[in-house]
């Protein structure tokens, strides 16, 4: 038997332990904002360390709004954080390409200063000590972004 009960409404906590925390975003701009309050208190640890993962996740979250499906209506977006006993690995995870687009994989661009936009990779390469990115099956694509602690 099917269930007719509705989506639960974005943003959304998801369940967690002692050592992963998790949200689920929607498309809209504002999630933004809820995402980076929501990192700096899952990371359970000093604003030096709350302060570059929040910003972080703002970034790699703007960006998958601006480059991906989750940015469309009914789109989400994944991101995690999880605590391990020598960094705090942060990933964010997205729809895959909008329909009838070839995926965007994440780069960092040639520095333009005067360019308002397309810096939120350079400055996630300068806030944490490694990232990268794989993506799935389905096209979804995980960035992940690892913090020392």
């Amino acid at each position: 038997m099917k269930s007719t009960a509705p989506p639960l409404p974005l943003p959304r906590r998801l369940c967690g332990t002692a050592t992963k925390s998790g949200i689920l975003l929607g498309p809209e701009l504002g999630h933004v904002k809820i995402a980076r309050r929501w990192a700096a208190q899952a990371t359970r640890s000093r604003p030096s360390l709350a302060e570059p993962v929040s910003v972080t996740v703002s970034e790699l979250v703007t960006n998958t709004l601006r480059h991906s499906a989750s940015g469309l209506p009914g789109g989400s977006i994944r991101v995690e954080i999880e605590r391990t006993s020598r960094h705090l690995e942060l990933h964010v995870t997205d729809n895959g390409p909008r329909p009838g687009e070839q995926p965007t994989f994440p780069s960092v661009p040639d520095l333009e200063p005067l360019r308002p936009s397309g810096n939120g990779l350079r400055l996630t390469e300068a806030l944490c000590s490694y990232w990268d990115w794989k993506q799935h099956s389905c096209g979804a694509i995980t960035v992940r972004a690892v913090f020392p602690w």
